[in-house]
């Protein structure tokens, strides 16, 4: 087999394992989203860069 075409087929048994260890991992998790879930005004970008606006 030419290299050139195993590298894609690893890449895309690679992306497949990691999307169903995700989703198996999210189904042992209970299926709850609110672990998952942080403010939404703590993460947001200008809190990060320090950007405020004054009205």
């Amino acid at each position: 087999m030419k290299s050139k075409l195993l590298l894609p087929k690893v890449a895309t048994y690679l992306i497949g394992c990691g999307v169903i260890l995700m989703m198996l991992g999210y189904a042992l998790s209970g299926f709850s989203a609110d672990r998952y879930r942080t403010s939404y005004d703590d993460r947001h970008w200008y809190n990060v860069v320090g950007f405020y606006i004054d009205d």
